[in-house]
């Protein structure tokens, strides 16, 4: 069984298809000028042209110098101890962290008093009501 809709639609990518198929050229292609853009083109196109011999030559691997193994009297980083680099980063990392310790607190504290205040609120009007209600009422 098939569709008329699906038969239409096939036959409409037909034509287009047809209608898109190049037109063999009689005169030569230069390919050193890039092809003319048309008028109404949105979406930049690459006229470079790169040589295959380029390409090779650009991704051939240059072989990784060994890895030296660092020797254990040695300083590890630039002439510091690690005791030292660690008291020179535990004032930054802790200031680091109290800020980002302070702002979570700080939103999860406005969030939490945001919710209660809206309840305090039905609660307040509640008992204002009740009492209102009980001295009309007398």
């Amino acid at each position: 069984m098939s569709d008329p809709l699906l038969d239409k639609m096939d036959a409409l990518l037909k034509k287009h298809r047809q209608a898109d198929t190049p037109v063999p050229s009689t005169h030569p292609v230069d390919s050193s000028s890039p092809p003319p853009l048309p008028d109404d083109a949105w979406l930049p196109v690459l006229t470079d042209v790169v040589a295959l011999g380029d390409v090779e030559a650009a991704t051939t691997p240059e072989p990784a110098p060994e890895p030296v193994p660092p020797a254990a009297a040695e300083p590890v980083v630039g002439g510091t101890d690690p005791e030292e680099l660690l008291s020179e980063l535990e004032p930054r990392l802790s200031a680091l962290i109290q800020g980002a310790v302070t702002n979570e607190i700080r939103n999860s504290l406005d969030n939490a008093l945001a919710s209660l205040l809206a309840q305090l609120d039905v609660h307040v009007r509640e008992i204002v009501r009740e009492a209102v209600n009980e001295k009309l009422g007398k």
